[in-house]
């Protein structure tokens, strides 16, 4: 059986523009769960830090990731993301148990 690709992804916010970005999000989640090779797309709000948002990723594999980094869709968020993002950080990871 093939293994899934595991993709955490956090993004934190601009100060100030914490609900901005929540709904942006918010509209990739239900994008992306019409892809193919998509399993399981979440979103999460830190606790501890309200600005700070986690994505827990599961896609078929890298090709079905790539496709979905490079939709329409993804673009767009992407040209306007600089005015809610502070910074991303991505960890693409295999299950080990």
């Amino acid at each position: 059986m093939k293994e899934k690709l595991i993709v955490i992804a956090t993004v934190v916010a601009h100060p100030g523009k914490e609900e901005q970005l929540r709904e942006a999000l918010l509209g990739l989640v239900s994008f992306a769960k019409t892809e193919p090779g998509f399993v399981q797309y979440d979103l999460h709000v830190s606790l501890e830090r309200p600005g700070e948002f986690v994505f827990y990723e599961i896609w078929e594999d890298e090709q079905s990731l790539e496709l979905h980094n490079n939709t329409e869709s993804m673009k767009s968020f992407g040209a306007r993301a600089g005015q809610w993002i502070q910074s991303v950080a991505l960890n693409k990871c295999k299950r080990i148990s």
